[in-house]
């Protein structure tokens, strides 16, 4: 039984997944077409067009679960693909945690989230983002060379069938440029880039924009020095700022928390934070980069604070961790559009009490561990003395404990809610910082 669509598949596996002995299932289809432009010196240097799907089918089998996947529809044989899955399903051992979720908690009606943008764009408009990057990012002064520009389209629909009488599907197109300037010759160059990212071409920071930013960010960085090691300071940008998120949400996941694998367990309605942090996790925002009407496994989404004025009041939860938690599902299993709040300050009235300190723009590596919050990552930046930013620094770590850094959290109020993960600018007072 071959098939040649989405559609035709979906209602196959639907008319013949009793007939191989499964109880339940849950199919989930993400059809992906990218088209993307790569520029360097000023000259187009590649066009790659490339469309794929990914296909993952979740069986049920009393209390046994298996979940296996393809990657192309087309000659997949439908009965073939079921009973490979009954087999596995009776292969694996009982989880008392497995099944579907209650059909009440599907998504049955979807918000429009204006996730999809009509327009059509083709490789002349992409090559043309990319190569006005790059031409403004080699006219700025110390820009000694380029590692090209890019710019990307894509369209994703993703398609969910439930054996539960759900099935549901939604487009999300994402937008791209960026461009990746080197300063400087010899033993003293430094590279970096700038980017930006929308679901709605208009929304797309203006290619001009992007270049000029990644020419100043390497030029800036030149002639950086070592410092001594020594308790800082510390100032997060925002784009930096965000991995500070990125950790946080790894131990608010309710898989760690089930399993006792954050520093966080435990510590639901307890103070964790400053009175005015707040942290959202928001996947109903409109033409968010990772808003989602659903969760991986068909649950409906909603907008919900994971910290709220200094307390943990939520987990990230997938419906296994809800039910070994005894919570119910939120639809909020991964972050989307994860937020830290607006501060009030402006980041040179955050910076100006400082008397020595460190402005990171760059991380690299990572070391943390969620069990008991230990962090360290290597960075690189700017000093800053007396208020002001002196001169570029680099080869230096930066740590603390996160159960620490939590409570020390002080952010700006620049912050712009235009990735997955978004922070203002944030101080940390009082880091450790290893250098020579």
């Amino acid at each position: 039984m071959k098939n040649n669509n989405i559609e035709q598949f979906s209602e196959n596996i639907l008319k013949n997944y009793r007939k191989v002995g499964i109880d339940e299932f849950e199919l989930s289809i993400s059809n992906n077409r990218v088209l993307s432009v790569q520029t360097r010196n000023v000259k187009l240097e590649n066009i790659e067009s490339s469309e794929g799907s990914s296909i993952s089918l979740n069986v049920v089998l009393g209390k046994k679960q298996a979940t296996l996947s393809a990657n192309n529809i087309q000659g997949l044989d439908v009965l073939t693909f079921l009973e490979k899955g009954r087999f596995m399903a009776e292969s694996s051992p009982e989880d008392p945690y497995s099944g579907l979720p209650d059909y009440n908690d599907y998504a049955n009606s979807l918000k429009k989230l204006d996730l999809e943008d009509k327009k059509v764009i083709d490789k002349e408009i992409l090559s043309d983002l990319a190569v006005q990057a790059e031409e403004s990012m080699l006219g700025i002064k110390g820009i000694t060379n380029t590692e090209g520009a890019s710019a990307s389209t894509s369209n994703t629909q993703i398609t969910f069938l439930s054996s539960k009488d759900f099935f549901k599907t939604y487009n999300k197109t994402i937008h791209t440029i960026s461009s990746i300037g080197i300063a400087g010759r010899d033993t003293n160059m430094q590279r970096d880039y700038d980017y930006s990212a929308a679901i709605h071409f208009e929304d797309l920071k203006s290619p001009l924009e992007i270049g000029k930013r990644a020419g100043e960010r390497a030029a800036s960085r030149l002639n950086s020095r070592k410092i001594k090691s020594s308790s800082v300071d510390v100032v997060f940008e925002p784009r930096i700022a965000k991995s500070l998120l990125s950790s946080l949400a790894s131990c608010i996941s309710g898989t760690s928390i089930a399993r006792g694998t954050s520093f966080l367990s435990k510590k639901i309605e307890k103070k964790i934070c400053k009175d005015d942090i707040t942290i959202a996790n928001m996947p109903q925002l409109l033409r968010g980069l990772g808003s989602v009407p659903f969760d991986t496994r068909g649950i409906k989404s909603k907008n919900l604070n994971l910290i709220e004025n200094g307390y943990l009041k939520n987990y990230l939860l997938g419906l296994r961790s809800a039910r070994q938690l005894k919570i119910k599902p939120n639809g909020n299993s991964s972050p989307y559009n994860l937020t830290l709040n607006n501060g009030k300050v402006t980041p040179d009235e955050l910076i100006k009490p400082i008397k020595k300190g460190i402005f990171v723009t760059e991380m690299l590596g990572m070391s943390f561990n969620p069990v008991n919050g230990d962090y360290s990552r290597g960075a690189a930046g700017f000093m800053i003395e007396n208020g002001e930013l002196t001169f570029p620094v680099n080869e230096i770590t930066i740590a603390g404990n996160m159960n620490d850094i939590l409570k020390k959290i002080t952010p700006a109020n620049d912050l712009q809610v235009i990735e997955n993960m978004n922070s203002p600018t944030v101080l940390v007072e009082n880091m450790t910082l290893a250098g020579i």
